[in-house]
């Protein structure tokens, strides 16, 4: 080993002084391929670390090569001269070069090199957005590493070409991709591969909402990376475990990791790696909220970025830097400033997904500056192209946004849709409080090295499983939204036929038959949410879908008494709060619990614009009360008060003398579906809403009684 460094020493003296000699710059005299293939190598090593002396070397092996016309040499000086211009970040003349290398490795016909050069050009097109010519290059050389049974090389092109289909959402294709890129790892032997692997299939696994198997992935590569030493593969892990603290909220935890990846990534130049660890690290302190700390490390990550001039990663750092001047609240114009600048770069290259997401920022800027309508045009249009492009995340966010907007502008069908699809989201991305207690414990069992590795076929039952309850959760939502409309549909029609109303018999039986026929509507619709609870097994989704078919009974109730009643506009609501208790007794009131109801209301005549959110408001929280609020006891009393207060308000009481709230529980920022529809309904109808826990729960709306 001392013999070859010294000859390298030597050979690299004997090079710089033939620079220096006035007569020729290069002097092939003495030099023979052996000794270029040594000069390559070594030039090889520098490549990350140096990239202007590998430069430098590389042309004098080029040089060289040339003299002895040794096709070899020349090709791999062309091939590693592309590489070093690839990370001084001049991408086309990285290209140059591996254009050149391809035509003399093709010439000599060896594939193995003829891969890897294809393989580097899918990487210089990548950077430049030119992702179909990517994706060509890169299945070539996948063709190619697999005629030569070289799976180191094959699994490299593998994880390039999920990484393309990825960017080009090419969802199915990355699913069998990430598949293949474990077998394959296997198939080398290599620690390194394997871990790395598992690190991929756990990004994966994050991107598709499944924590708990990402965390699992993660762990075995950080596992198998201790154990080998790597310190590429321990970053990674590092990172990515990071990565799983900060999806659970545990920003404190992830901050630590991120500080440990970050001195492996320095010492390894890693420079857009480090530019990824920036970026986390910055979403981790703005979720502390410590937001200047988190703007410094997205304005390092946007240096790096622009220093790289990698375009698709500029626009996300500063969308990143603009989220955050959004966040510290008086930094509005700054903000608008870093958004518009990133859609300016999303625009040029097509970066579609970037548009949601700035769109969706935009749009929460403008509703900053009181700018509404401009607001919700472009969160409109975030949602829009979130749904095209599956932004999960972005569709998320800014329904749930519109969905508060559309309810403060009494736009109540607009409100609702947008809150189901929020609802519908939350549901399928974690499901709380459960999945993280059990992604704790896999988290304590990695550490501690003693966790069991889960057979394939678990995963796939693990799957499985939850692509069942999906299904279940879209069937329930169908079913709302189906509810609605109906709802919506018979308040439209009868809201027409008020307007023109006159003392008119015939009109009058028209409008009893409407109600007549909504109310029977909404009856089959009860029915059919009875019939599909019957085959679902699963208790968490019977519960939601007997919840829906209460729901659709309270607005039923209502238009029964209208068809029933003399006065086509208004209904008696002691006596509707008689019948929606009795009806829910029965519905939640078992044998074995001895829970009873009183309702004591004045004589008012409710309209039907307020009578229907208030009946929902009515059975969402007396519902909740049969549900928990008696789940220690058994027993007890619920108590409905409805009359008129002293200043011309209404006055709804809904109390019970149960176990009372849990401790810590905020009904004001509960993401359940019924405390959501609570909220929106009591601003539909301008009222207020108060609780209070202690021996029991009470709920008080108060509302104008002319709303």
């Amino acid at each position: 080993m001392k013999i070859t460094f010294s000859l390298f020493i030597a050979l690299v003296c004997f090079l710089l002084i033939s620079c220096n000699k006035p007569t020729a710059k290069y002097d092939p005299q003495g030099y023979d391929t052996s000794t270029v293939n040594s000069l390559i190598r070594y030039s090889t090593g520098l490549l990350r670390k140096n990239p202007d002396s590998a430069i430098y070397f590389l042309n004098n092996t080029l040089t060289q090569s040339i003299a002895l016309n040794y096709e070899k040499g020349i090709g791999e000086s062309y091939e590693f001269l592309g590489v070093a211009n690839f990370y001084k970040f001049r991408y086309d003349t990285a290209k140059a070069y591996h254009h050149k290398a391809y035509t003399i490795f093709e010439k000599a016909g060896n594939k193995n090199l003829m891969a890897l050069v294809l393989y580097s050009l899918s990487y210089d097109y990548s950077l430049t957005h030119e992702l179909h010519k990517a994706l060509g290059y890169a299945e070539k050389a996948r063709v190619l590493y697999e005629e030569t049974g070289n799976y180191i090389s094959l699994y490299d092109c593998i994880e390039g070409l999920a990484y393309l289909h990825k960017q080009l959402h090419n969802s199915e294709t990355v699913d069998s991709l990430m598949k293949e890129m474990v077998h394959v790892a296997e198939k080398t032997g290599n620690n390194k591969k394997i871990a790395n692997s598992y690190y991929n299939l756990g990004s994966y696994y994050i991107d598709q909402a499944y924590l708990n198997l990402a965390i699992e992935a993660f762990y075995k590569a950080l596992n198998i990376a201790e154990e080998s030493g790597d310190s590429v593969e321990i970053a990674n892990a590092m990172g990515s475990v990071g990565l799983a603290n900060l999806y659970l909220q545990e920003y404190r935890k992830a901050i630590d990791y991120y500080l440990s990846q970050e001195l492996i990534l320095k010492r390894q130049n890693n420079l857009y790696e480090l530019s990824i660890t920036y970026t986390n690290l910055g979403e981790a302190f703005n979720s502390l909220k410590e937001f200047e700390t988190g703007l410094a490390y997205h304005l390092k990550a946007l240096n790096l970025r622009q220093n790289m001039n990698f375009k698709l990663a500029i626009s996300n750092s500063l969308h990143n830097v603009a989220y955050t001047y959004y966040l510290m609240n008086d930094s509005t114009d700054l903000a608008l400033s870093y958004v518009r600048r990133s859609l300016a770069i999303d625009h040029e290259i097509e970066n579609y997904p970037g548009f949601s997401r700035n769109y969706m920022l935009m749009g929460n800027l403008e509703i900053q500056k009181k700018d509404y309508p401009a607001g919700i045009n472009h969160l409109e249009e975030s949602l829009k192209l979130a749904k095209k492009y599956g932004e999960t995340n972005v569709m998320l966010e800014t329904s749930g946004m519109l969905s508060t907007l559309y309810a403060d502008r009494n736009e109540f069908e607009k409100a609702f849709r947008n809150l189901i699809i929020n609802t519908t989201l939350s549901d399928s991305i974690v499901s709380g409080r459960n999945v993280k207690k059990i992604t704790q414990l896999e988290m304590q069992h990695a550490f501690d090295k003693k966790q069991n590795v889960l057979e394939l076929n678990h995963l796939q039952e693990t799957m499985q499983f939850e692509t069942t309850l999906r299904r279940n959760r879209i069937m329930i939502v169908f079913s709302l939204v189906v509810v609605t409309l109906i709802g919506i549909t018979g308040i439209v029609i009868y809201k027409s036929y008020l307007k023109s109303r006159k003392a008119d018999k015939e009109k009058e039986a028209l409008l009893r038959e409407i109600h007549h026929r909504v109310k029977n509507n909404l009856m089959v619709i009860s029915s059919l949410l009875n019939l599909q609870s019957g085959t679902i097994t699963d208790d968490h989704t019977k519960s939601a879908v007997k919840e829906s078919q209460s729901r659709v009974k309270s607005m039923a109730l209502i238009h029964q008494l209208l068809y029933q009643s003399d006065k086509f506009a208004r209904i008696d609501f002691h006596k509707y709060l008689e019948q929606l208790m009795a009806s829910l007794q029965s519905t939640y009131c078992s044998p074995d619990f001895e829970i009873s109801y009183y309702v004591k209301a004045d004589d008012l005549n409710i309209d039907i614009d307020t009578a229907i959110p208030l009946g929902l408001i009515t059975n969402e929280l007396a519902t909740n009360a049969y549900k928990y609020a008696f789940a220690d006891s058994r027993k007890g009393s619920i108590q409905i008060d409805f009359f008129r207060t002293p200043d011309h308000m209404c006055r709804l009481r809904i109390a019970d003398n149960g176990k009372g709230l849990p401790e810590g529980f905020d009904p004001d920022s509960s993401s359940t579906l019924g405390l959501k529809l609570v909220r929106i309904l009591t601003k539909q109808i301008k009222a207020k809403l108060n609780y209070t826990s202690g021996a029991g729960t009470e709920f008080n709306i108060i509302f104008p009684e002319h709303v």
